[in-house]
């Protein structure tokens, strides 16, 4: 009798592993890369660290794969997924590579940042700002900027800092520079002192956010995992967005972007969950305006078609399924 039952709790146990091998070979892998760590990331993370890529069936492996880098490596196939500028991938496309946008997240509150004696437009005169590689988001929305306060290129000057946010960051404390363009949320982490001279927002600059981006080939031969890895994004924005989660949300923040500072972290919650939409459509509008921008120094843009570019139909069908 103990002999018989050892063996059923040993055919229970190898049943039992058994059973969990099959469910972790059930996942299909993918990995997701995002281009910075900012707070505007915060539904990827719930997300992820909340499991819902695994509740639709994916094993999902997120990562931090800078600007241009990710895009290369999403059209190498080293990504399945890449949330990053919408921009850089629009002008691949237009170059002839298969990408497409399956949705778009919140824009980056850009902002006209400088050192705290300089308090006015006039001040900046003939001081140097720091912008992205030229041609990249924010140095467009510098440009931007710039010229609906006044300075016309010549009145200051751009230094380049490529590799993301933080090294323009970085390059502002080290205090080489009187003015960068991008969000305060790394200045407020790091209390770095600033001045925000503009914002681009009030100013009426367009800014679009990073958008989920795949090629148009793994979309095509993989159009269930698509659908389900836009769901698990739903499924996160819809937890984090509950306002009994509010508390987790924080301390997931907190993982990413440590920081004590709990009026910053109130105003990263306001900002990066509570005012998000449930479906972060690509506005096909906004997308053809904020491209307008760059299309002079990059005129192969006037080939792509938008229409085939953006491709909100996963999301679309999120929202229709029963219980969205």
């Amino acid at each position: 009798g103990v002999r018989m039952l050892s063996l059923m709790i040993v055919a229970l146990v190898i049943f039992g592993s058994a059973l969990q091998a099959v469910s972790a070979e059930k996942l299909d892998r993918i990995r997701v890369g995002y281009s910075s760590i900012s707070s505007s990331r915060i539904a990827l993370w719930v997300t992820n660290d909340m499991g819902f890529f695994k509740k639709n069936g994916l094993a999902a492996e997120v990562i931090v794969t800078p600007g241009v880098q990710g895009t290369q490596a999403l059209i190498a196939g080293e990504l399945q997924f890449y949330l990053g500028g919408v921009d850089s991938a629009a002008l691949a496309a237009a170059r002839g590579s298969d990408l497409v946008a399956l949705a778009t997240a919140e824009p980056i509150e850009y902002k006209l940042i400088t050192q705290p004696n300089v308090k006015t437009v006039k001040d900046l005169k003939g001081k140097k700002i720091v912008v992205d590689r030229v041609g990249g988001t924010s140095y467009y929305v510098s440009l931007q900027i710039l010229e609906k306060v006044g300075l016309k290129s010549g009145d200051v000057e751009l230094v380049q800092v490529g590799g993301g946010g933080n090294q323009r960051v970085a390059a502002f404390k080290s205090g080489v520079v009187s003015g960068v363009v991008t969000a305060t949320d790394r200045f407020e982490q790091l209390k770095i002192p600033y001045h925000v001279l503009a914002d681009a927002m009030e100013l009426g600059v367009k800014v679009m956010g990073n958008s989920y981006l795949a090629t148009r080939s793994f979309r095509d031969q993989n159009k269930d995992l698509v659908l389900r890895t836009m769901r698990a994004l739903v499924q996160g924005r819809r937890w984090a967005k509950d306002p009994k989660n509010r508390q987790e949300v924080l301390r997931i923040y907190n993982r990413y972007l440590p920081s004590t500072d709990s009026s910053f972290m109130d105003r990263q919650y306001r900002q990066n969950v509570e005012s998000i939409p449930l479906y972060p459509y690509t506005n096909v509008e906004d997308l053809r305006i904020f491209l307008s921008y760059l299309t002079e120094a990059n005129p192969t843009l006037r080939n792509l078609k938008l229409t085939e570019f953006v491709d909100n139909s996963y999301l679309k069908r999120v929202e229709q399924e029963p219980g969205s």
